[in-house]
């Protein structure tokens, strides 16, 4: 499905008055806004680099943006926020109750699991980064669920600022919902995880530094939510509790955007500080069992055992490859499916079996029969395509895409709009790390 123009080609009602306005400014003014726009990427410092490539790669935008009805936005908001409730009630209950909804096989063998208590009163997951797709039936579907370190919200800020500078007068025609209200919800509930004893938290979110392809995020969620931005190298212990080396402040809570979000190994002292209840983490050890893509399968029975709601989203069909009769039936089936390590993330390991030769099938079925729990597969949606901003005069080309949403459970709060991510032409692969590229998404007002 293209989301821009119907199968007839003909352009979808919401979409018009932006066509009309690109088509008035012609190609070579919309290539000098698009080099405008780029310079403003650059001047804001927002890069992304690939594996591999240096850290002065600007950010790829494409400047097609993407429109979300409010209708749409009404009820895909109210799914999220649904769902990253339930794994809240879910993780509480697993780490200080006796869970029942996710089979004990599956948590055991999930690799982020830990066998620890978290407060009672604590919210697991502060920033929920869920992945979602547009099908043609109009189903908005979750792809997978992030909730260790989900990143992108600073991108989409930075598509957004330089295209309201650079491409003003695609706006005009329409009521756009402001995103830049993220980072006040942001810092709130950041605020929410410090000590019950502390009145007014000093909040840093730790970063492995500039090397870090995601550095750029970083250092603009504490520019804008007025928090510090330290290495762990720049934290010490000191009588019990966390100081920053340069000045001895008392730092209240720590917002983990360390790849993996592991900060404890190079600071084994932190987690007892934590467990004493002198510091708090955003988001809480241990939430990284949601990530898992066996869990994944189980969230809308946790939606309906925690909240006695039924989904609002519904999940991408997930099959468990540890049960023989369904690897089995999955292995005959992988040129039609998705191959998903569980622990996997950025796109890393995931073969997408209608685009994958022979020999990468191949190996991929070895693996799965060396350690079957370590898989699941999902059937291949044929999720939607959006138009690029490359046309040449004629109908430009498409690519698939998907939503990257950025949901704060603690306080009610979806960003309307999120990160659309550009697969490469001719692939599904929509991970950012895969050379796809961003597109400001627009979630209309009325």
């Amino acid at each position: 499905m293209n989301e821009v123009y119907k199968p007839d080609g003909e352009a979808r009602g919401f979409y018009r008055p932006l066509l009309e306005v690109l088509t008035n400014m012609g190609p070579e003014d919309f290539a000098e806004r698009r080099e405008r726009a780029r310079v403003l990427l650059e001047d804001l410092g927002a890069t992304f680099p690939l594996p591999g490539e240096d850290n002065d790669r600007v950010l790829p935008a494409d400047w097609m943006p993407r429109i979300i009805p409010r209708d749409h936005w009404e009820k895909l908001s109210a799914g999220l926020l649904q769902r990253g409730k339930a794994i809240n009630a879910w993780i509480l209950d697993l780490y200080n109750g006796s869970q029942s909804v996710v089979p004990d096989e599956v948590i055991e063998s999930s690799v982020f699991y830990r066998r620890d208590q978290l407060p009672a009163s604590a919210v697991p997951v502060h920033v929920y980064g869920p992945d979602v797709v547009h099908l043609q039936s109009g189903e908005y579907v979750v792809l997978e669920d992030n909730v260790r370190v989900p990143s992108g919200v600073a991108y989409s800020e930075a598509v957004r600022k330089a295209a309201r500078a650079a491409f003003e007068n695609t706006f005009e025609p329409y009521r756009v919902s402001r995103i830049s209200p993220y980072y006040e919800m942001l810092r709130t509930t950041l605020g929410s995880a410090a000590p019950e004893d502390v009145e007014d938290p000093t909040i840093a979110i730790v970063t492995s530094g500039p090397g870090d392809s995601a550095y750029f995020e970083h250092r603009r969620i504490a520019e804008r939510c007025g928090i510090r931005l330290l290495t762990l190298d720049e934290c010490c212990i000191e009588g019990g509790e966390v100081r920053m080396r340069s000045d001895g402040t008392r730092i209240d809570v720590i917002y983990r955007r360390v790849e993996g979000g592991y900060v404890v190994a190079d600071l084994p002292e932190l987690e007892r500080v934590h467990r004493e209840g002198r510091v708090g983490f955003a988001n809480a050890l241990g939430v990284g069992v949601a990530d898992d893509k066996a869990v994944f399968a189980y969230v809308p029975a946790m939606i309906e055992h925690y909240l006695g709601e039924k989904p609002i989203l519904n999940n991408a069909p997930t099959i468990s490859l540890a049960d023989p009769e369904q690897r089995a039936e999955t292995l005959d089936r992988l040129p039609e499916l998705v191959l998903k390590p569980r622990e996997g993330y950025g796109g890393l390991g995931v073969i997408i079996g209608p685009e994958a030769d022979r020999e990468t099938l191949d190996e991929a079925r070895r693996n799965v029969e060396k350690n079957p729990e370590g898989f699941v597969a999902q059937e291949c949606l044929d999720f939607s395509m959006h138009v690029l901003d490359d046309g040449d005069g004629g109908q430009p080309g498409a690519s698939f895409v998907d939503l990257r949403a950025f949901v704060l459970p603690a306080v009610d709060y979806v960003m309307p709009g999120g990160l659309t991510r550009v697969a490469k032409p001719g692939t599904r692969v929509v991970n950012s790390s895969s050379g796809g590229s961003f597109k400001d998404t627009w979630v209309l007002e009325d």
